[in-house]
């Protein structure tokens, strides 16, 4: 598979999991596999240009000390945004970049395959959905750090409102398990 030029992967790797019981990026379902932020970055990799894994001040640590690869960065939230979820995130990454497009996605899917980002990537400013579901973190979009800042000014820190002011468009997708989150082990 060829690297698509100027995209940029952006996994979501910062929330609290508590639900899960302890921190899914830095999960392993085995004690020799890769953690699940390390999984979902290899499977962006090949088709971006680089990889930024945007995560809470508390994890920035433990996950950066995952990577060596040049063409992966690790950022950590950003001063007025600390916590303040996914969009939080998104605008760290866009405060430090300028890409054309940016794929996004959670680290707790991790069914998720390369073969359907590679299908965002080609649909453009699009998000995933299936029958059951809308996926909104899981989203090929443009650069939007305007639009991102403006609803973290407003205190509105729905991706949906992102989506929508950025004219993302459903792209549907006929299986349901790739795009499930783990939220229970």
């Amino acid at each position: 598979m060829s690297k698509t030029k100027k995209i940029a992967g952006i996994v979501l790797a910062g929330g609290n999991s508590r639900r899960f019981g302890e921190d899914k990026a830095l999960y392993r379902k085995t004690s020799d596999a890769q953690t699940w932020v390390e999984q979902t970055a290899n499977k962006i990799l090949p088709i971006v240009d680089h990889v930024f894994i945007v995560t809470n001040r508390r994890l920035f640590t433990s996950i950066d000390s995952l990577f060596n690869d040049s063409n992966i960065t690790v950022l950590s939230d950003q001063e007025p945004f600390l916590d303040k979820g996914p969009l939080g995130g998104i605008y760290a990454v866009m405060s430090n970049t300028k890409y054309e497009y940016y794929l996004l996605t959670p680290t707790d899917t991790p069914q998720i395959t390369t073969a359907i980002f590679a299908e965002l990537i080609h649909q453009g400013n699009a998000y995933a959905a299936t029958e059951n579901a809308e996926h909104y973190l899981t989203a090929c979009i443009p650069y939007c750090k305007n639009e991102t800042q403006a609803l973290l000014n407003s205190g509105n820190l729905r991706i949906r409102q992102l989506l929508q002011t950025i004219n993302t468009q459903k792209y549907m997708f006929p299986n349901e398990s790739p795009f499930q989150n783990e939220n229970y082990k």
